[in-house]
């Protein structure tokens, strides 16, 4: 009788997460997110003997295959990583186990017997990536797909052993928690109504209209006596609670030494409206810029760039017409500082762009949302749509009818920004 106790306790134990996560795919459903898979979007997270595994490069599924980077993945099961650049090879090695791959080719060795992969390793952004579930099985571990957050989790023997667990029992009690979440993901997604079709890249109504006062920077010279344009910069933001993690500086200066501090509120700098936006007057005198609200900050010119309180700002160049823009980008905030601040949490919003001017989104928060009374924020939530590029504003059309305008520039690194957020390119 102790030793089923025992069992029972620790498949609980080790479902914990699962159970929570139906948990959560049910009330995402009745929300009306009834997408919870790959295709929206969603970072594929790891978890081995229930710990998140980070990597800086993240997961990725190709033809059902999801590829992890290699050595965080072989350090974690305890695999001495071994990568040779002339052979193209990739290692992993502890006492009784050799597993070699070589990049571009579906057979892998597993202690010198060939092994055929359903998809090569291949190298992506200079980051190594292999087959999360060939490395998992050939440890002896136990790889469930949770397709439903969505989530691959690994159980090793001892981990599974020190919980009074067989593979097989474990194995059991995975496959009836996912058939029951699929069930009750199933009865939420046939209880919904209709959900409206998402408009099309074509009726994607244009960005508000400015004032016409705003005229991009010419060039990267700055001049003081002369300031026209957007400018940006990014200050750290320590322990989060300012700005999640960064603080984006944005200033705008038009015309009759007027400016506007932080992202317009209408999206690109060509939406502001002086009338609407509440600019401000400034002027500059003895390396100080003073605004009518009685703010003072350093400014200066150094090495031909713009420097507002010690931040280097750069110019925003205007976005071609007609842009359209293809992959996955995400953004990663914080609050607090994890193991060290009580209640501290992060958070990943991710944004999936085609280059046919549709987008599915996650939990995208965003600028001014447009139709009925105007109120910032608010498109959140996983959703599809299409998106329209023009300027320096984007403006997304979703799926249940709303409309949201944002800021919008590309970084030099391959990044854009959304509003007051940084969106890398995965």
């Amino acid at each position: 009788m102790r030793k089923r106790r025992m069992s029972g306790l620790a498949i609980r134990r080790i479902w914990t997460a699962v159970i929570w996560l139906g948990i959560a795919v049910a009330l995402s459903v009745t929300a009306g997110q009834a997408q919870a898979s790959p295709a929206t979007g969603k970072t594929i997270e790891v978890n081995l003997d229930d710990k998140p595994l980070t990597f800086e490069k993240a997961p990725l599924l190709d033809k059902g295959t999801t590829l992890v980077p290699f050595r965080p993945l072989f350090e974690a099961m305890g695999l001495k990583v071994g990568w040779n650049p002339a052979q193209q090879t990739v290692t992993g090695t502890k006492e009784g186990l050799t597993i070699i791959m070589k990049i571009g080719s579906k057979t892998a060795t597993v202690n010198g017997i060939s092994v055929q992969l359903l998809q090569a390793p291949t190298i992506i952004d200079s980051y190594t990536m292999v087959p999360l579930r060939f490395i998992g099985e050939s440890t002896q571990a136990l790889v469930a797909w949770n397709p439903y957050k969505p989530q691959i989790l690994v159980y090793t023997d001892p981990y599974l052993a020190a919980n009074g667990l067989t593979k097989a029992t474990a194995k059991t009690a995975v496959d009836k928690q996912i058939a029951e979440f699929k069930k009750v993901y199933d009865e939420q997604i046939a209880s919904q109504p209709p959900q409206p079709k998402p408009p099309a890249p074509g009726t994607v109504p244009n960005a508000p209209a400015g004032d016409g006062s705003y005229k991009p920077a010419a060039s990267d010279q700055v001049n003081l006596s002369n300031l026209q344009g957007m400018y940006y910069g990014f200050s750290p933001d320590y322990d989060g609670y300012a700005c999640g993690g960064m603080c984006w500086n944005i200033i705008t200066f038009l015309p009759g030494n007027k400016v506007v501090v932080d992202a317009p509120k209408q999206g690109g700098p060509e939406t502001i409206n002086c009338s609407l936006d509440g600019c401000q007057t400034y002027t500059v005198q003895n390396g100080k810029i003073k605004l009518s609200n009685g703010k003072t900050y350093d400014i200066a010119v150094k090495s031909g760039k713009l420097h507002i309180d010690d931040v280097e700002l750069s110019r925003v160049k205007t976005v071609k017409s007609g842009l359209t823009l293809s992959g996955t980008y995400v953004h990663r905030g914080f609050q607090g500082l994890a193991g060290i601040s009580a209640g501290s949490t992060s958070w990943t919003r991710t944004l999936v762009l085609n280059s046919n001017g549709t987008f599915t989104s996650d939990n995208l928060m965003l600028g001014t949302v447009q139709g009925g009374a105007p109120t910032t924020g608010g498109a959140g939530g996983s959703d599809t749509g299409s998106y329209k590029i023009s300027g320096n504003t984007i403006v997304f059309a979703f799926g249940n009818g709303k409309v949201s305008s944002s800021l919008f520039f590309q970084h030099d690194d391959g990044s854009i920004q959304v509003g007051d957020e940084n969106y890398s390119k995965q």
